[in-house]
């Protein structure tokens, strides 16, 4: 390669001059400010030396040869593309040989940022290409919950039995906290149900005391139409017909619902069929009368007025009546249907909590399908079960409370909990 030194007085000069001679093909290599000192000093001279050389190899060219040459009659995009490379190249070089001159003025084209190849007279077609679109990035992987099939169906069948809001929150939240600490094992169906059951099971409180011992005068309360008056037929037969003679107890029953037309018939033909006395109290003095007559009795059931939520006189009336002297051989239980809907066994519940309910009795379930409602309420105010009754016949249609005749009332499970609990029923009552 052929090296050229141009020499001009300043740097200016010297590019122009070598651009004149040689136009746009000459490349700076370098670049030299040369001061020259005169004698003593005096009269100091400043050059500025380039030294270039030419990118095609040839020789200097004169302004008209190298116009002809350079410009053909038609050029092509590539020619144009490189030309304009040419010029960013030569003034990357003048750069890259720049030495700052102190008594010169000339910009540092360091400074200058590189001029971009601008190509507006070239087909855009020719040139570049579409800038494809970023490709969406992708979302955020959300593992799903191992146990929410499973907790799915616990609100389900829960559900489906009529249990309560809050029970089933209740439910749900101890099964998954006794699953969570097992993951990533998770129980079968079957065996999730069973987990299912035994919570309900281990909910239900059953008053195994007053069913083996019940108090000497036992009080039944409860709304009106919620089948008192059978109930205590039944409970009389369970007591004092049923087991054999040696174990029976000497039942007397008091009837306190003068205001029901045939309330007292009824009773009456109840206890003749069962060879049980029946007393009538229309009030306060009747009532102890009543009592004084039972003196030898071992179990005196009492058949309360059927009072009505607006009624307060009767509420009164009965509240007198079961004041009696001696408070320790009084027990009330509280008849509810489980035909009743939820807002209205609250109601009952509320209606009745001055008498301190000794446990409750579920009355007429062969009317419905479900007694979840109950069971949630008991649950919430801790109150035992005694009898489920599920028919019109006395004595047969009348259970002692427990965990198998509980899981024999609830649907909606793979399992047929009746037929596999049948034989434990049977052994209960």
């Amino acid at each position: 390669m052929n090296y050229i030194t141009i020499v001009a007085p300043t740097y200016e000069d010297a590019v122009k001059s070598a651009r004149e001679q040689y136009g746009d093909r000459i490349r700076i290599h370098s670049r030299k400010d040369v001061v020259e000192k005169g004698f003593l000093g005096i009269g100091r001279k400043r050059h500025c030396e380039l030294t270039c050389f030419l990118a095609d190899g040839e020789g200097p060219k004169t302004a008209k040869t190298e116009v002809h040459e350079s410009k053909p009659a038609q050029r092509d995009s590539s020619e144009m593309i490189r030309e304009k490379e040419d010029e960013r190249d030569m003034k990357r070089f003048e750069r890259e040989a720049y030495t700052p001159d102190p008594d010169s003025n000339t910009p540092d084209p360091a400074l200058e940022p590189d001029e971009p190849v601008v190509l507006d007279d070239i087909p855009v077609e020719q040139t570049h290409e579409e800038t494809p679109a970023p490709a969406p990035e992708p979302e955020p992987k959300v593992e799903k919950d191992p146990l929410e099939d499973l907790m799915k169906h616990a609100r389900s069948v829960l559900s489906m039995n009529d249990f309560s809001e809050d029970y089933i929150r209740w439910i749900v939240s101890d099964l998954r906290k006794q699953l969570e600490p097992a993951l990533p094992a998770v129980p079968s169906k079957n065996e999730f149900e069973l987990l299912i059951v035994d919570r309900i099971v281990s909910s239900v409180d059953i008053d195994h005391n007053s069913q083996l011992h019940p108090p000497r005068i036992f009080a039944l309360v409860g709304p009106t139409g919620v089948g008192k008056t059978t109930t205590i037929a039944k409970i009389a037969a369970i007591y004092g017909t049923l087991p054999p003679e040696e174990l029976r107890k000497k039942v007397r029953i008091i009837t306190m619902d003068s205001f029901r037309v045939g309330a007292y018939e009824q009773m009456e033909s109840f206890g003749k069929a069962l060879n049980i006395p029946v007393l009538r109290a229309d009030d306060e003095s009747g009532f102890f009368e009543a009592l004084e007559q039972s003196g030898d009795a071992e179990l005196i059931l009492i058949d309360t007025i059927g009072r009505s939520p607006r009624d307060n006189e009767l509420n009164v009336k009965l509240q007198t009546m079961l004041n009696v002297p001696d408070r320790k051989d009084i027990r009330c239980y509280l008849a509810v249907s489980a035909s009743m809907k939820k807002i209205d066994i609250d109601n009952v519940f509320d209606q009745f909590k001055m008498f301190n309910i000794t446990s409750v009795i579920v009355t007429k379930t062969d009317e419905t399908q479900t007694i979840g409602n109950i069971l949630s309420i008991c649950h919430s105010k801790h109150i035992p079960l005694l009898f489920i009754t599920d028919g019109q016949m006395v004595p047969r249609d009348i259970h002692k409370a427990s965990s198998a005749f509980v899981l024999s009332l609830l649907r909606g499970f793979s399992m047929d909990f009746n037929s596999l609990w049948n034989t434990q029923i049977g052994s209960d009552e």
